[in-house]
C-alpha cells in the first residue's frame, strides 16, 4: 500500500509538471488557442481524474483502510470540474490567478526536492534552492498581483508557469537521482563498516589463538622442566638404596671371628721384696 501511494504521489507530480508545461507553452506560442477551450479542456480533465481516483479507490481495496482519501479526492475533483463547467466565463476571467496558483504548488514541490537534496548531502541543492527561489518569487508576484513586475514581461504569467513545470520535472528526476546514490552509498558504507567488523574479529581471533598457543608453549616448557627436575633427583645419591640388613649383619660375624685379646694379669710379691715384678 505504502509503494502505491508513493508511486500515485509521483504520477500527480509528473502530471501537475506536465499541465503547467503545457499550458505555459500553449498561452507563449500557440495564439491560436484560446483560453476559453484550454478552462474547458481542464475542467474535463479534473472530471475524468476524480472518477478513475473513485474507481481505484474501489478497485485497491483503499476502502479497507481509514488513511486512504482515495474517494474524498475523486469527489472533489468531479465537482471542481463540473463548478469549473458551470463557470466557465469567470474561470477564463480569472485564468492568471488560477495558473499562478498551480505555479505556486509547483514551486512548492521544487522546494521539497531541495530540502531532500540537502539531507542527502549533495551539492546540487543549492542551484536546486536558487531556482526554487525564482519560481516562488513569480508565483507569488502573480497572485499578489504586483503589476510593477508581471508588467515588465509580456506574458509574466505563462513564462512563470512554463518554468515552473519544466523545473518540478527537472527536480525530480534530480532528487531521484540523489536518492538512488545515496542508497548506494549506505550499501558501501554498511559494507565497509561489516568488513571492518569482520577485520576486528579475525584479528581478535589470530591474537586469541596467539595466546592460547604461547600458554601451550609454556605449559610444555613447565612440564619438560619438571620432568627433567624429576631425572635429576632419580639420579642423586641421597635418593639410593639402603644396603640389605643381611650385609650389615655378615659385618659383625666377620668382625667376631677375630681371636679374643688377653687381658693383663697383676702379681704381686710378699711384702719385704725390694722390687715389685710386673708380669702380663
Amino acid at each position: 500500500m505504502k509503494a502505491t501511494t508513493s508511486k500515485s504521489n509521483v504520477v500527480t507530480q509528473i502530471l501537475l509538471s506536465a499541465v503547467g508545461i503545457i499550458l505555459g507553452y500553449l498561452l507563449l506560442f500557440n495564439k491560436s488557442i484560446q483560453i476559453l477551450t484550454i478552462c474547458q479542456i481542464l475542467c474535463g480533465g479534473l472530471v475524468v481524474v476524480g472518477v478513475v481516483s473513485i474507481v481505484s479507490y474501489f478497485l485497491s481495496g483503499d476502502y479497507k483502510r481509514i488513511d486512504r482519501y482515495g474517494f474524498t479526492v475523486g469527489t472533489m475533483l468531479i465537482l471542481s470540474g463540473i463548478i469549473g463547467l458551470v463557470r466557465i466565463n469567470d474561470l477564463t476571467a480569472n485564468f492568471e490567478l488560477y495558473g499562478g496558483a498551480l505555479s505556486l504548488i509547483l514551486s512548492v514541490l521544487v522546494l521539497q526536492g531541495t530540502v531532500q537534496m540537502r539531507v542527502l548531502d549533495y551539492a546540487v541543492w543549492v542551484l536546486n534552492l536558487v531556482v526554487t527561489l525564482g519560481c516562488v518569487a513569480g508565483a507569488f508576484c502573480v497572485l499578489a498581483g504586483f503589476t510593477a513586475v508581471t508588467g515588465l514581461v509580456q506574458g509574466f504569467a505563462s513564462w512563470v508557469l512554463l518554468i515552473c513545470g519544466c523545473a518540478s520535472i527537472v527536480s525530480l528526476l534530480v532528487t531521484w537521482l540523489c536518492i538512488l546514490l545515496a542508497g548506494r552509498r549506505d550499501k558501501k558504507l554498511q559494507k565497509e563498516k561489516e568488513e571492518e567488523a569482520a577485520a576486528q574479529a579475525a584479528a581478535q581471533a589470530e591474537a586469541a589463538a596467539q595466546a592460547a598457543q604461547a600458554q601451550a608453549e609454556a605449559a610444555a616448557q613447565a612440564a619438560a622442566q619438571a620432568q627433567s627436575a624429576n631425572a635429576q633427583y632419580q639420579q642423586s645419591p641421597y635418593n639410593q638404596p639402603s644396603q640389605p640388613a643381611e650385609i650389615h649383619h655378615a659385618g659383625f660375624e666377620t668382625a667376631s671371628d677375630l681371636p679374643p685379646v688377653e687381658e693383663p694379669q697383676l702379681e704381686f710379691e710378699p711384702s719385704g721384696s725390694n722390687h715389685t715384678d710386673f708380669q702380663p
